[in-house]
């Protein structure tokens, strides 16, 4: 039924939120207390005893599963009782060593090792005990989810009159109208009476503060968003615009709601009503939720506006219409709701409730079908999904879905299948409006995410924006589940068995422990890179070390401070890092075989590192790639080179084979021109037009000062060499540039001329071509 599905909900999210609780504050508690397992005896029997004579009903065997389930959390904390007591007393009992084989040891060691034992079994032994009732109370529980699930199927299959009996329409007006009357006539009753009449006077002025409160939120709350919003409203991007009517379209939505709340409660509070019209009042919020929500799902899935866009990208014209069937579809669930809150009351016949599940859900599914048509046609539209549209073929998958079971749960009314068509129908609408809801969240932080990002395109697709609306799938799951008629106690069943986690050896890995390991490892990771970031800006910047000093102690710091925010978090999460040895050992083959080549270019880089003869910054050259080192990292360097590429070289070539390195330990470097003259020229004035221009280049150091080296007699000409050491080898290439432009107008100043090569060829039987050239050609 419908209003189990929201007590359901309710009850999911409270158990859930009372479960969290709990498991805090039992973390926090470091006293221990015995379950009393005679009161346990008589409740297992108790149950036991109902399962057998299978007389109890659906509401009894939720309340006996729910204090099973209480009882069995209490074994499973007594299962884990003193655990650092027993821990201490084990380790003082492995001091002792074994006891000797031939069973005589001193008389102080054997009377100390039977002291530790007693101990150790008296603690061991409430432990059994709870783990014994554990294992009882679980098996109990299970055997209540059959019988739940048993019942749960046998009253949907539950065939009741059919609709189609004239003979039921009748009683069920009379019903109906008798009913209504009863619930009017409970309020004036109420009044007339003097006893309820005085409570609520006295109760007026909350009455009034309620009722206040109600109407200032309705009259200024819309005011307020609009005012809130005004600026992402006016935001010249569309994802502005689309983020600020989703905000607000849903804090009207919230704020109705809680109007509604507000005056359901001034109604409860007066006491002018009985216990029928009470049902009612308690699950007003739940009855007016479809209504609101589908009003305000109607908008964001069909804006009015033509011009804004739509997320179904319905045919021109059907914007209207479909927007009517959505808010139609939600006053058919709130009526669904409303109904089945009356029928709870017990007022109702067989054959009157089938007719009223007939007139509901024939209403319903004429409007899920026509609905569903209208998305069925809109491949016809749209074969190509854009930007902010729900995917045609999810859409028009949707729609055939809609309209085919709107047809099968009118069919089952009919035949007098009314739990089942009415379950079926509800299910499918509900999943409908859910999964709209989902989607235009998704959009709305896809929109928030680019307003965030500074490239909004980028932002609108980033992965912040994935994770969250990842969570937001995982969070719906549950409710997709009670939508489909699964239990609340199913679900925190599968919480409890999330919870307890699994055990891998002796280690107990939950959930918990889990994210307690990694919120430790990540403080430690923050922690590491605080430091590393306070020593490159603050510490080693104001000392005397090079940049690629810094850089391998920087480095350093972080590879141990991960180490150890690793080990700090494993320990600190109680796992035992001895049982890991296997496991290491294994690895340790693997690396002796196939991890060879990483674990050299890790030691590798640990070596770079330490000896540093490369450093970030330097100049080097190894196979044949010259560049600057940019980073070491564990496994390899980056080097980029004077095209703007970035070369990955592995550590282990940089350690075990030749590098280059050309500013390694000093940035000086020496320079070497070549200069050809012709043959002729007086060498001694080469020199001296040579040698000035290297002594005035103010890159050229003074000391040792350049010189000019005669380097001997070329095939074509004199050759000389201009050698210059300069303070920075960086730019060895702009003073040989420089130079050779000097050189080049000094020489052609003075009439010197560089030569370049000449040959001459002599042909040695010329009349031989003469005479091919003579004869005629031969045709082809």
């Amino acid at each position: 039924m419908i209003s189990k599905l929201y007590t359901n909900l309710s009850r999911f999210f409270l158990i859930l939120s009372l479960g969290l609780w709990a498991a805090l504050a039992s973390a926090q508690t470091s006293a221990q207390t015995s379950p009393d397992y005679s009161r346990w005896d008589a409740t297992a029997n108790m149950a036991q005893d109902t399962l057998e004579t299978g007389t109890a009903n659906e509401a009894f065997l939720i309340k006996l599963r729910a204090q099973l389930a209480l009882r069995r959390s209490e074994f499973s904390e007594a299962q884990n009782s003193f655990p650092a007591r027993l821990a201490i007393l084990e380790e003082q009992l492995a001091a002792l060593g074994p006891a000797p084989e031939s069973g005589t040891e001193p008389a102080e060691i054997a009377e100390r090792r039977a002291s530790l034992t007693q101990n150790i079994e008296a603690i061991n032994a409430p432990r059994i005990r709870a783990r014994e009732a554990y294992k009882q109370a679980d098996g109990l529980i299970r055997e209540i989810d059959a019988a739940l699930s048993a019942k749960q199927t046998e009253n949907l299959l539950k065939l009741g009159p059919s609709p189609i009996d004239l003979r039921l329409w009748p009683a069920a007006v009379l019903q109906i109208t008798e009913k209504s009357q009863s619930l009017a006539g409970s309020v004036a009753t109420a009044w007339n009476t003097p006893v309820v009449r005085d409570k609520a006077r006295d109760q007026l002025p909350l009455i009034v503060t309620l009722l206040l409160a109600a109407g200032l939120l309705l009259t200024q709350g819309r005011r307020s968003l609009d005012r809130a919003l005004r600026r992402l409203s006016r935001s010249e991007q569309a994802y502005g615009v689309d983020l600020a009517g989703y905000l607000l379209a849903l804090g009207q939505l919230v704020i109705v709601m809680l109007c509604v709340f507000m005056v359901s409660r001034a109604w409860a509070v007066s006491r002018l009503h009985d216990l029928d019209l009470s049902l009612l009042l308690q699950g007003a919020t739940w009855i007016f939720a479809p209504l609101f929500i589908s009003r305000w799902l109607a908008t964001q899935l069909c804006p009015i506006e033509e011009a804004t866009r739509s997320a179904l990208a319905l045919p021109s014209g059907s914007g209207a219409h479909a927007r009517f069937l959505i808010r139609w579809l939600g006053v058919v669930i709130s009526a669904m709701i409303l109904m089945d809150y009356l029928g709870e009351m017990g007022d109702f016949s067989s054959g009157t409730a089938a007719v009223i599940v007939f007139a509901l859900v024939t209403i319903a599914g004429i409007g899920s079908f026509r609905f569903g048509g209208l998305l069925w046609r809109q491949s016809r539209v749209s074969p190509v999904s854009k930007t902010g549209q729900m995917p045609q073929g999810f859409v028009v998958r949707l729609g055939q879905a809609l309209a085919v079971v709107s047809g099968i749960s009118i069919a089952l009314a009919v035949i007098g299948y009314s739990d089942l068509a009415l379950e079926l129908l509800r299910a499918t609408l509900l999943s409908t409006g859910l999964l709209g809801i989902l989607f235009v969240t998704f959009e709305a932080v896809r929109n928030a995410s680019a307003m965030l990002s500074t490239d909004r395109t980028a932002g609108h697709d980033s992965l912040a924006a994935v994770v969250v609306n990842a969570g937001l799938i995982v969070m719906s799951l549950p409710i997709f589940a009670l939508i489909w008629g699964v239990r609340t106690s199913e679900l925190t069943e599968l919480w409890a068995t999330f919870k307890s986690g699994v055990t891998l050896g002796e280690v107990q890995l939950s959930p918990g422990v889990v994210l307690q390991l990694i919120v430790i490892f990540v403080i430690g990771l923050l922690l590491t890179r605080l430091i590393q970031r306070t020593l490159k800006t603050r510490i080693l910047a104001k000392t005397k070390i090079d940049a690629g000093g810094q850089n391998a102690i920087v480095s350093g710091i972080g590879y141990l401070g991960i180490f150890l925010a690793a080990v700090v978090a494993i320990t600190s999460a109680g796992l035992d890092l001895s049982s890991l040895a296997i496991v290491a050992g294994a690895l340790s083959v693997g690396i002796g075989f196939g991890l060879q080549n990483i674990v050299s270019n890790f030691v590798s880089g640990i070596i770079l590192l330490i000896e540093r003869p490369i450093s970030v910054g330097d100049w080097i050259e190894v196979g044949g790639n010259m560049g600057i080192v940019r980073k070491i990292s564990v496994r390899s360097t980056s080097i980029q080179t004077f095209d703007r590429t970035d070369v990955i070289v592995p550590n282990a070539d940089l350690v075990s084979g030749t590098v280059t390195n050309y500013t390694h330990g000093s940035s000086v470097g020496r320079v070497i021109i070549p200069v050809g003259v012709a043959y002729g020229n007086d060498t001694r004035k080469i020199e001296e037009l040579l040698l000035p221009l290297a002594e005035n280049h103010p890159l050229v150091l003074k000391d040792p000062a350049p010189s000019v080296v005669f380097q001997g007699f070329g095939a074509d000409s004199l050759n000389f060499e201009i050698r210059a050491l300069l303070g920075d080898i960086n730019y060895g290439l702009t003073v040989r540039s420089e130079l050779n432009h000097q050189i080049y107008e000094v020489l052609s100043a003075n009439g010197i001329e560089i030569p370049f090569g000449q040959r001459d060829i002599w042909i040695r039987n010329p009349e031989a071509l003469s005479a091919a050239r003579s004869e005629p050609s031969e045709p082809i």
